[in-house]
């Protein structure tokens, strides 16, 4: 899944889900890690989920989020942690070292 925010940056998903009735991303930040975007102020220019997810609390993601116990670590913006996911998207095929 993609979303574009206003400035016309893609952002790829790892994971949606919903608080009072609003839907929100986890997008990947480029160097950083993943950055919360409400549904509200983006564009779903991909609406495809591929790849290994599962439903966790009130969402769904990306199962090595979940899995690795990496997610509140990437959404702090642990460098190390990040690296680490970047090489989880790598052996999945997701991506490669020049896509971020």
């Amino acid at each position: 899944m993609k979303i574009k925010e206003n400035d016309g940056a893609i952002i790829d998903v790892y994971a949606i889900y919903w608080i009072k009735g609003k839907t929100y991303f986890y997008g990947l930040i480029k160097e950083y890690g993943l950055s919360v975007f409400s549904a509200d102020k983006v564009e779903v220019i991909d609406p495809t989920i591929s790849g290994d997810f599962i439903f966790f609390e009130d969402g769904i993601f990306f199962k090595p989020l979940i899995a690795e116990r990496i997610l509140d670590d990437l959404v702090e913006g642990d460098p190390e942690t990040y690296n680490c996911f970047i090489e989880i998207l790598k052996m999945e095929g997701r991506t490669d070292s020049s896509c971020h």
